[in-house]
């Protein structure tokens, strides 16, 4: 890990058929992986998915080996809404789930960030529920968040 700071750019998801002959190529072909193209051009990718189903560790060691070749490339992973827009209603099993793909990722060395889409100010003590998610609270610890 580098000691400077890193701003990361990328888009928000990458399989979209409206993109093809606009972000990809106008026939890409069978074996054309939208994900793998797009770290050509960006070291980040938004999972927009997560935010409405947590995707498994399977799921997860799957995109990791699409972006093996790009090493500095990190996925920023949105955050389950029921971490987010449902304020109580987060249980273990949802935690569980939401983990286990985002531990993956983490294990691959391939997450970056966790996005937390929300509308109204953030308050970190409200989604991060889990004093067994350690990584995640010391992101925040000393960024003005509190727990």
């Amino acid at each position: 890990m580098t000691d400077k700071p890193i701003i990361r750019i990328g888009p928000a998801g990458w399989s979209y058929k409206d993109w093809e002959g606009v972000v990809y190529p106008q026939t890409p072909g069978a074996k054309f992986d939208p994900l793998e193209y797009l770290t050509r051009f960006f070291n980040t990718i938004e999972i927009n998915s997560s935010f409405y189903r947590p995707f498994t560790a399977s799921t997860a060691n799957s995109w990791a080996r699409r972006v093996a070749g790009a090493a500095d490339f990190m996925f920023t992973a949105k955050l389950h809404r029921v971490f987010t827009h449902e304020r109580g209603k987060a249980t273990a099993e949802d935690e569980g789930a939401v983990r286990e793909g985002m531990d993956a990722l983490l294990n691959a060395g391939k997450l970056g960030a966790v996005l937390h889409k929300a509308g109204r100010p953030v308050d970190f003590s409200s989604w991060l529920c889990a004093p067994s998610w350690p990584e995640l609270s010391g992101l925040v610890s000393g960024k003005g968040a509190t727990r």
